[in-house]
């Protein structure tokens, strides 16, 4: 078993490693959600744009008015599906943040159960010791005792 200064070090280490990474899961987790706000807002756009296209159709529009449209529309589409990429390589990271935070977590806590059994043995031998103590406080006073004369 490892001595108390060592595994001590090992459960501060991993304390300070599982406090970076929680910081760490928590920019990847707003990263995320910046990127699906971004795709939702140009998901949104590419409606209210279709939708004002529609109305401006029905009023007729010209062939270059048309062409322009649907440039528009392929770029525009072209962002969300790049947008939507963002989003699953934001959500994966986000994923491998979660499972590298956990694999960490559970490294913590079998670092504290390690300590915490180590310093149970510590406290049993201590309570051992004190108990041997006594009992040859106990044993000198009895012989003391037995050795002294009666009455006098």
């Amino acid at each position: 078993m490892p001595t108390t200064s060592s595994l001590k070090l090992l459960l501060d280490l991993a304390q300070q490693q599982t406090d970076s990474l929680a910081r760490k899961l928590g920019k990847l987790n707003l990263h995320q959600q910046e990127a699906e706000k971004k795709l939702k807002l140009l998901l949104q756009y590419r409606h209210s744009y279709q939708l004002h296209f529609q109305n401006s159709t029905e009023k007729g529009i010209d062939h270059i008015e048309w062409l322009n449209f649907i440039a528009f529309m392929n770029k525009l589409d072209a962002a969300i599906n790049e947008q939507q990429q963002a989003v699953l390589y934001a959500q994966n990271k986000r994923i491998e943040g979660g499972n590298e935070f956990l694999s960490c977590q559970r490294k913590l806590k079998s670092y504290d159960t390690l300590s915490q059994r180590q310093q149970n043995e510590e406290n049993q031998k201590q309570l051992k010791l004190e108990q041997k103590v006594q009992d040859e406080f106990a044993s000198n006073s009895f012989h003391r005792d037995s050795f002294l004369p009666k009455g006098g």
